[in-house]
């Protein structure tokens, strides 16, 4: 059985070769305890986006490549990675071919019961909370007690605007964990990064073993 991802996990913000090169903030994440990463880098060539899949590889253990990007299923299958899907995909189409663990975007409670229902192990579910890395996001956020209310126990992490303040309190309330992006991609430098990263886990680190 494919274990899904839980505690805190990053994902990439978009901009590997365009304003930056990911692979220092990685390296450092890593070494400060980051356990899982999901890449989604759209824009980038399949062989740019397999060498920064590789240098992922390095510095952290679980790596999660988005299917949005070019090569990613072929690449999960080759490397033995997990797979996300945007909203629009299905799991049970791909299931089988993805050997590492399988998710989805969703932004409503009922995509998540479909999304679970087709086969994904887990799934992302926001926004929680207005997202800092999306400032002109007008949906509606879902809140933490709704989130909670709903989520807690399941393989849903929560998206959107999560402080390391919420993040310990969906912890303590049951949640299976959280993901972030700007929270530590959008900070200055990746020793910024690494430190922020320390905020969030604190004594409240929540990983898989796989």
């Amino acid at each position: 059985m494919r274990t899904p991802p839980s505690g805190l996990v990053a994902i990439s913000p978009g901009d590997h070769q365009r304003r930056r090169d990911l692979v220092p903030w990685l390296a450092a994440l890593g070494v400060a305890g980051l356990h899982t990463v999901v890449l989604r880098e759209p824009h980038l060539a399949a062989d740019a986006f397999r060498a920064l899949t590789l240098a992922a590889q390095d510095a952290v253990p679980k790596v999660i490549v988005h299917g949005r990007c070019r090569g990613a299923a072929a690449l999960a299958d080759v490397l033995g990675l997990g797979l996300h899907l945007p909203g629009d995909g299905d799991p049970k189409a791909i299931r089988e071919a993805v050997p590492g663990p399988l998710g989805v975007s969703c932004h409503a409670s009922v995509e998540v019961e479909n999304a679970l229902s087709a086969g994904a192990d887990y799934t992302l579910l926001s926004p929680v909370w207005r997202p800092t890395s999306k400032p002109d996001d007008t949906r509606p956020p879902l809140g933490q007690e709704a989130f909670l209310r709903f989520a807690a126990g399941r393989p849903v992490l929560a998206l959107g605007g999560v402080t390391p303040e919420h993040y310990r309190t969906l912890l303590a309330g049951g949640a299976w964990g959280a993901a972030v992006c700007g929270a530590l991609f959008g900070v200055r430098d990746p020793a910024a990064a690494a430190r922020r990263l320390a905020d969030f886990l604190g004594q409240y680190t929540k990983s898989d073993s796989s």
